[in-house]
């Protein structure tokens, strides 16, 4: 549900779709700046605050026709596709919906993150191919791997069994339930930000509440807590996460998966989000 409405004659009208830390900071500098901003959030994690300066939109817009509506009754005159890189939903809507808006629009795009020294990494376009890799990488290699489930006849296999640590984010986490079943069996651990949310998987995996530690320490502490044998995540881009490199220091397999590709105008990364502020502010 919108929040913090302003009025339509307001002036001049930026919508950000959100779904990255670095939207939320454009969207502020922006406000800074003297521009009008709404900031867009389909899916937000527990309670969240609007930018400082800025208009905040909770939820569905209605689709592409709810998008279109919002557009012109609210006087948007630009907007910014800053969504999460693996929102596909969005991303494909925006991109089919910016030549019938016939508004300037952006894309800020973050470049993926790229292995380095010690890293294990295979990259993969589908959940699907990624599955299928880490059902082909064999028995875990060192750690103290875990013994598979009983039998329904209540007989252990003694298979031994990888534990991963799958870091794709509860609304995600159905699509990589092929991974307990059979020919992989493996033990899920993953992480969630809202405890309400994933309830219906709280037999398949075993929940870490709370977010990803940025300290390289702590998120080695986590692995070897957990016995953690391979890593499966998300490649999102940006700035490079704790988790990978306490996954190259560990020694493990990372399992990434890219995000969709998609066509439509972009702008390339920055790094302190001033050429985007420019490129934007100056088309009023």
């Amino acid at each position: 549900m919108p929040t913090n409405a302003q009025h339509p004659d307001a002036g001049h009208h930026v919508l950000i779709l959100g779904g990255t830390r670095d939207a939320r900071q454009l969207a502020e500098a922006l406000a800074a700046r003297g521009l009008r901003v709404t900031f867009a959030l389909h899916r937000p994690t527990g309670a969240v605050p609007p930018p400082s300066g800025c208009s905040l939109h909770l939820g569905s817009f209605g689709g592409e026709e709810g998008l279109a509506d919002f557009i012109r009754a609210q006087g948007v005159t630009q907007w910014v596709n800053a969504l999460h890189p693996h929102a596909a939903t969005m991303q494909a809507r925006t991109i089919k919906l910016a030549p019938v808006v016939g508004l300037p629009f952006h894309r800020l795009e973050r470049p993926l993150w790229r292995p380095g020294a010690g890293d294990r990494w295979s990259r993969h376009d589908s959940v699907e191919a990624l599955i299928a890799g880490v059902a082909s990488m064999g028995p875990p290699a060192h750690g103290k791997p875990e013994t598979a489930a009983a039998t329904d006849t209540g007989t252990d296999t003694g298979a031994q069994r990888h534990r991963l640590l799958l870091t794709v984010g509860p609304q995600s986490l159905a699509d990589f339930l092929p991974l307990t079943g059979p020919g992989i069996e493996a033990a899920l651990f993953t992480r969630r930000f809202d405890t309400a949310r994933g309830e219906a998987f709280d037999r398949l995996v075993t929940w870490i509440d709370g977010a990803p530690d940025p300290d390289l320490a702590a998120e080695t502490a986590l692995i070897e807590a957990h016995r953690i044998t391979a890593l499966v995540t998300k490649n999102s881009g940006g700035p490079r996460p704790a988790k990978l490199d306490a996954a190259a220091t560990a020694g493990l397999p990372v399992f990434l998966l890219n995000p969709p590709r998609l066509a439509g105008p972009a702008y390339s990364r920055w790094s302190d989000i001033r050429d985007a502020v420019l490129a934007v502010a100056d088309l009023r």
